[in-house]
C-alpha cells in the first residue's frame, strides 16, 4: 500500500461451507444456486462495499467508508445469521475480517492472510457447532 492512498479500510475473506459435499450429493446446479445464494447473502450484510469472488467458493470484500465504520456490528450480524443457517440447513459461509493498521506498515497481502487465518478458525469453530448439534 503506497503512503499517499492511506486510508481506513478493512478486508473479510469468506469460505462457503459444505459446497463440495452438495455437488457431489445435489448436483452441480445445485451447487451453482448455492454459491449464488450464499454471494447474495454477503451482498446483502455488506451493501456498501464491493464484493469480489477470488475462487470457486471464496469470496472478498473490501469494506471502506459505512461498512467500515459498522464493520463489528457488520460481522456479529452476519455470524449470528450464520449460526441461525446452519441450525436451520441453509447456506453456511465462515468470515474473518481484518483491519488495515497503518502503523504496521501493513500491505494488502499480510491483511489479507490475517483475515484468511481468522476466517479458517471460524470456520472450525462452525463445523464443531455443526457436529454437535448432529
Amino acid at each position: 500500500l503506497s503512503k499517499g492512498e492511506l486510508k481506513e479500510f478493512a478486508i473479510a475473506v469468506f469460505d462457503l461451507n459444505n459446497l463440495k459435499a452438495i455437488n457431489d450429493t445435489q448436483g452441480h446446479d445445485a451447487g451453482d444456486n448455492y454459491i449464488k445464494e450464499s454471494c447474495s447473502i454477503i451482498c446483502r450484510q455488506f451493501q456498501h462495499s464491493p464484493v469480489f469472488r477470488i475462487g470457486g467458493d471464496e469470496f472478498v470484500v473490501l469494506l471502506e467508508g459505512e461498512d467500515f465504520k459498522n464493520r463489528e456490528m457488520l460481522l456479529e450480524a452476519f455470524n449470528l445469521q450464520m449460526e441461525e443457517n446452519l441450525r436451520n440447513g441453509r447456506e453456511v459461509i465462515s468470515c474473518g475480517m481484518e483491519e488495515f493498521k497503518p502503523e504496521e506498515n501493513d500491505s494488502f497481502t499480510s491483511i489479507f492472510e490475517r483475515a484468511d487465518k481468522k476466517m479458517y478458525s471460524r470456520k472450525h469453530i462452525l463445523k464443531g457447532t455443526k457436529q454437535q448439534t448432529t
